[in-house]
């Protein structure tokens, strides 16, 4: 039987150790890594994600989204209710909700380097309502009572009662009900899109997403004919 000799096998202990060690160190590296939080999203980017969805609605749901988050901080969540504000003013059609917006900016963060802007568009937003509001209780067609309705910021209302109502949203309205995820290709569940009269080509294919519910109330008197 041979034998190592005394400093091969201090080597031997050695190496044995520092294995040993280093399998240890690699365990606890891996366990740290594995239970690390993974990095913020800057805002900025977050901002920039919710901006870049398809179509205003879908902008506004997702700023949505972004304002919900508790932990955004003063100057964000202002930055984040001056954006959707701003698009709820214009390109989104919610007037009430932009008005509601700006608001709620100045009053988080009235010295916001927007704040400014905000004042002049919360000031435009209002004058809009003025002008949108009394509208609600004159005798209007179809076509525009959904036209008002959906500015001022309603959705559901004005896509039901066009839905049961038999009548063909005109084109600019549908591609609104289309964006807003209430009117779908053909595979949609509540029938096709196309109602009394002659075919409309931007209708062809086109089914409402969901069935009819309940009966709609309408917020004022309209006639059902085609404005």
């Amino acid at each position: 039987m041979q034998f190592a000799a005394p400093g091969e096998a201090r080597l031997g202990a050695l190496m044995r150790v520092y294995r040993s060690f280093l399998a240890a160190l690699m365990l606890a590296v891996a366990a740290a890594c594995a239970s690390a939080p993974e990095p913020a999203i800057p805002f900025s980017d977050r901002l920039a994600a919710a901006e870049a969805a398809p179509n205003p609605y879908q902008t506004d749901a997702a700023l949505t989204a972004l304002l919900a988050d508790p932990s955004l901080k003063q100057d964000e969540r202002a930055e984040a209710l001056y954006r959707r504000g701003s698009l709820r003013r214009l390109a989104a059609d919610n007037r009430r909700g932009a008005v509601a917006d700006l608001e709620a900016m100045l009053a988080l963060a009235p010295d916001h380097p927007r704040a400014g802007q905000a004042e002049i568009e919360l000031d435009l937003a209002r004058s809009d309502l003025e002008a949108l509001e009394p509208r609600l209780g004159y005798m209007l067609t179809l076509s525009q009572w959904f036209d008002v309705s959906w500015t001022l910021g309603d959705r559901e209302a004005p896509a039901l009662r066009y839905q049961k109502s038999g009548i063909s949203p005109n084109e600019a309205q549908t591609q609104r009900l289309k964006d807003a995820g209430f009117i779908c290709g053909a595979d949609g569940a509540g029938g096709p899109v196309q109602g009394a009269g002659d075919p409309r080509d931007w209708l062809e294919g086109l089914t409402w997403c969901n069935p009819l519910s309940e009966p709609v109330e309408a917020e004022a008197e309209t006639g059902d004919v085609e404005g």
